[in-house]
């Protein structure tokens, strides 16, 4: 007896089968999905480090602002010296009390009492790095150059701290503006160590002022300052005559002169 014949059938595909037609499409939509978002993080970068370009100028221009005042310290330290010299002498050299002691000009300040020392008391402002700290624009700038910007911009913060304190400490002189009768050793005494503060705030400043400029100079590449210091030339010189023009020939000019000579170099 013969076996039964057994039919044939097709085998049964399991699964959902894609078409080539349809994977070709599906790949075609990855794709052009994939390019558009490269698109859109290329433009992006794009635009950060726009941004980055324009958060440097802002910090040049703040740069070149505390090289200016920096300036303004060079060239008044001889002034300031001389000042604090004859005002010593005074306490030291007179019996019994003292005549009131030259009041030197305040500049555009108003102030309702007389001055016998003064010093430059001007903006020093960090503002376009502290906005800048944190954001994705501060990250495109090279690492080493944010380095470099760091560093000056904690050094402008630490001569507006120090400005402060010197403003507070210059006050201390004013009883020099008045002549004193019978002032005791104390008195003299504690005169001397407030002309001293005032002295070391002087030669803090001027130490600062030295180191500022030399690291300001320093940037390179897009972030050299040099060709904004030349392009404001003018506005230096009239600073230097404005200088002048406040404290008297004891200015030391010649600090422009070299500032200049070590732009150009």
């Amino acid at each position: 007896m013969s076996e039964p014949e057994v039919e044939d059938r097709p085998e049964r595909r399991v699964g959902w089968q894609l078409s080539r037609q349809r994977l070709v499409e599906m790949t075609v939509v990855i794709f052009g999905v994939l390019i558009a978002l490269g698109l859109e993080n290329l433009v992006e970068e794009i635009r950060l480090r726009g941004d980055a370009r324009r958060l440097e100028q802002d910090f040049q221009t703040d740069i070149v602002s505390a090289v200016r005042n920096s300036l303004e310290r060079q060239m008044t330290a001889p002034c300031q010296i001389q000042t604090l010299m004859a005002l010593t002498e005074r306490v030291v050299a007179s019996d019994g009390g003292w005549q009131a002691a030259p009041t030197v000009s305040a500049g555009t300040v108003a102030l309702a009492l007389p001055a016998p020392y003064r010093a430059a008391s001007r903006i020093w402002t960090t503002a376009s790095f502290d906005r800048a700290l944190g954001s994705e624009a501060f990250k495109r700038i090279p690492r080493e150059r944010a380095e470099t910007y760091s560093v000056l911009f904690a050094g402008i913060g630490t001569r507006r701290e120090a400005n402060s304190a010197e403003y507070f400490a210059i006050s201390s002189l004013t009883p020099l503006a008045f002549s004193q009768a019978n002032v005791d050793a104390e008195v003299r005494t504690g005169m001397l160590q407030n002309l001293a503060l005032a002295d070391r705030h002087r030669a803090l400043a001027l130490i600062q002022a030295n180191q500022f400029i030399e690291q300001a100079l320093s940037l390179t590449g897009d972030a050299d300052i040099r060709p904004h210091i030349l392009a404001s030339r003018s506005d230096f010189e009239e600073g230097v005559d404005y200088v002048e023009a406040n404290y008297g020939t004891c200015v030391d000019r010649g600090a422009f002169d070299r500032l200049m000579k070590q732009v150009a170099f």
